[in-house]
């Protein structure tokens, strides 16, 4: 007689099966981000290297941003320092001038955390369909948000950070290398996101030639609609409007001045978080990494 399962025995099979895909499947999602977030720590710490290649190599770091023409990004400065001078990028020329269009339009991989969405373009100047970034330089805490939160004021007002728009030393970061800022995630521009969910508008300066690419710490507060920064004490992960945000459960990658790179709790205190921004605001704090 020719064997074969029964109806009850079948769908016994499929039960199990399907018990031991809910049991893997997690597992699996957990192996890839974790594959990602590392992926997303090397591309901070190339990041480190060509901006310690670039200080070693002139006796200063790069201006995070120039509003002034040559108009640009620190990005561009750092292109030769990540093996990218086949972009053929003119320094001596603005970021959206039209020699420099092949190369803005050209998506960086260290520019691209893995858990961040794919196929973005910042939408600023869609005529232009220049590439976005996820890492990005702080240039400091602003001193209104500074007032509304209670926080102190930090001087020089709006310029307390590291990359700002003069070239600066590591000399000059006298809050401690291992303790200060350099760069860190703003993933996802120009899509706007608020506390995990992308939400109507659009989140600006997202291209990672812009002179406005970089973000200054203001703060957001934790409601899931509405567009853009609003007032709070929230610094990380309330929103990507130019804030401190990635798409990593509980905080966010940064880039200290050291070099190194650690994984910021999203439940930092965020008069330490200012503190860590600052570079020299004798507002010196130790975190444990």
């Amino acid at each position: 007689m020719r064997k074969a399962f029964t109806l009850v025995e079948l769908l016994v099979v499929i039960a199990i099966i399907g018990i031991l895909m809910a049991l893997i499947l997690p597992a699996v999602q957990w192996a890839r981000e974790s594959a990602r977030r590392t992926s997303c720590q090397n591309n901070l710490r190339q990041w480190g290297l060509a901006l310690h290649d670039y200080e070693n190599a002139r006796q200063f770091l790069p201006a995070g941003f120039r509003n002034q023409s040559p108009k640009g990004s620190f990005v561009s400065d750092l292109l030769a320092y990540i093996e990218r001078t086949d972009l053929q990028y003119d320094l001596t020329r603005d970021w959206d001038d039209p020699v420099n269009r092949t190369a803005i339009q050209t998506q960086l991989a260290m520019q691209l955390c893995p858990s961040a969405p794919r196929g973005r373009i910042a939408t600023d100047f869609p005529a232009l369909q220049a590439a976005v970034g996820d890492y990005t330089d702080t240039h400091g805490v602003n001193s209104g948000y500074c007032t509304l939160s209670g926080w102190p004021l930090y001087d020089p007002p709006d310029r307390n950070g590291v990359l700002i728009d003069v070239p600066m030393k590591s000399t000059f970061i006298r809050d401690g290398l291992s303790q200060t800022f350099m760069m860190q995630e703003d993933a996802g521009r120009p899509q706007l996101w608020r506390m995990g969910r992308v939400v109507s508008g659009n989140s600006t300066n997202g291209a990672w030639a812009d002179p406005d690419f970089e973000i200054a710490l203001d703060g957001s507060d934790r409601t899931l609609v509405g567009g853009g920064q609003k007032m709070g004490t929230c610094v990380i992960n309330c929103t990507n409007d130019n804030e401190a945000y990635s798409f990593h459960r509980g905080g966010v990658y940064v880039l200290m001045a050291d070099g190194s790179v650690h994984f910021i709790s999203e439940m930092i205190h965020p008069k330490t978080f200012a503190a860590l921004t600052t570079r020299a605001a004798k507002d010196v704090v130790t975190v444990e990494f």
